[in-house]
């Protein structure tokens, strides 16, 4: 993931991503392991005065796994919160 370009490569090759799906995946990796809640993607990624609901947080979240099926088990919904992205093993 390059902040900077706002891209995201798998294996050398480019993975288009709406601004939001880059801004979920951006949250995510910053808080590794941490249950984010929908309300707080939402804050954090369409800004404060977003009127819409929670449940787009949903549909974002599935694209995001669609387009990056390596994510797929790596996010993981909490019940009624959330999700959160598994901590990456550091001993390997």
């Amino acid at each position: 993931m390059d902040l900077a370009r706002h891209e995201v490569t798998v294996k050398k090759i480019e993975v288009p991503l709406t601004a939001k799906e880059f801004g979920l995946l951006e949250h995510l990796l910053r808080n590794p392991g941490r249950v984010l809640t929908r309300d707080i993607l939402l804050n954090t990624v369409w800004g404060y005065d977003y009127y819409g609901t929670t449940r787009t947080v949903d549909v974002h979240i599935r694209r995001l796994k669609q387009k990056l099926p390596s994510l797929d088990g790596a996010i993981t919904s909490v019940k009624s919160l959330g999700y959160k992205l598994k901590e990456l093993d550091r001993s390997a």
